[in-house]
């Protein structure tokens, strides 16, 4: 409800001479029955936002490509490489602009750092039949990434509904670095986890196109954001690090994986204004990006044959803690 403050005493004698006694007597009538307050859908939808987002996730890569026509006594996939369980810790900061009443830009800006997680690579014959099995640990890594979007949207009850679609743009990096080897199928020597066996450095270059919603309810709030992703590029450079004699795989990156993709990315919250204009919200938020077609090459030999992709993904996934400014 509005605040009212007391009216001085010269204006309210303006006021009575400017109206006639007629109009007075009109404004003294009592209320009818049938009236009856306005419904109170809570405070609108505001023009602009910017804050501070912390994001718990676990996350997921795995890669696989085909060498059988090179050679047909490998299997199919040839290669299978898993990064798993790979917890991350991440701080972004986002913001939101209303223009021109309805159009609007939106963005964010995360980095985080990733602390667990585990590494298989796997081998395969024809048949599949195993003839390779090793795993490690990730010992480090991190994550990077940004989105920008401009949208259309529409606002509803008093302001207090605001839906919208969108396109934009999004780039996603993680880079992880894995140590120390444990043979579970076939030969070869154990590593400690005092050697580094291996890194790996993904990115994702993606179009997007979504719909967001914003909802209010009193102090509470509700906001959805969900983005498919039509179109993706993407580069994937591991480094063997125990391969890199000119032999063998040669220094690294000494493995490129390159390709399109598609996928989606999905966030969700729900806040309450702890103060006036401050929202801290509670969320999850769910990433997938996959690969639709991708050759796997070895820099330095740019002679050898490029072999196809058979599978490449990313996923990450967890719980959001934000707080927000609004304006």
């Amino acid at each position: 409800m509005p605040e009212f403050r007391r009216i001085p005493v010269i204006r309210v004698l303006v006021v009575a001479l400017a109206f006639s006694s007629g109009a007075l007597a009109q404004d003294a009538a009592p209320p009818t029955q049938d009236t009856a307050p306005p419904l109170d859908f809570g405070a609108p939808l505001s023009h602009g936002e910017l804050g501070l987002r912390y994001w718990l996730s676990t996350g997921e890569n795995k890669h696989a490509h085909n060498a059988q026509g090179l050679v047909p006594s490998l299997g199919n996939p040839t290669s299978v490489l898993l990064y798993e369980n790979l917890d991350a810790h991440v701080l972004e900061i986002f913001g939101r602009q209303r223009f021109a009443e309805r159009w609007f830009l939106k963005g964010t800006l995360g980095i985080g750092r990733i602390n667990t997680g585990s590494f298989d690579d796997e081998d395969f014959n024809a048949g599949q039949v195993k003839f390779s099995d090793t795993t490690s640990s990730v010992t480090a890594g991190r994550i990077g990434y940004g989105t920008f979007d401009v949208g259309h949207q529409w606002l509803l009850r008093q302001g207090t509904i605001n839906l919208g679609v969108f396109a934009g743009y999004s780039q996603w990096t993680e880079q992880y670095q894995a140590s120390g080897l444990t043979n579970t199928v076939g030969g070869g020597t154990d590593r400690d986890t005092s050697v580094k066996v291996i890194e790996n450095d993904l990115t994702w270059k993606a179009l997007r196109i979504g719909f967001a919603g914003q909802f209010v309810f009193g102090r509470a709030r509700l906001g959805l954001d969900l983005a498919l992703i039509p179109y993706a590029t993407y580069r994937n450079e591991d480094s063997h690090l125990l391969r890199q004699d000119p032999g063998d795989l040669g220094p690294a990156p000494n493995i490129v994986l390159e390709g399109d993709g598609r996928g989606i990315q999905f966030d969700a919250e729900l806040g309450y204004e702890v103060h006036r204009r401050t929202i801290v919200a509670l969320g999850w938020r769910y990433w997938y990006l996959e690969s639709t077609d991708g050759k796997r090459k070895l820099p330095n030999f740019p002679g050898f044959a490029e072999l196809p992709v058979t599978e490449l993904y990313s996923k990450r996934m967890g719980a959001t803690l934000s707080v927000r400014h609004l304006w």
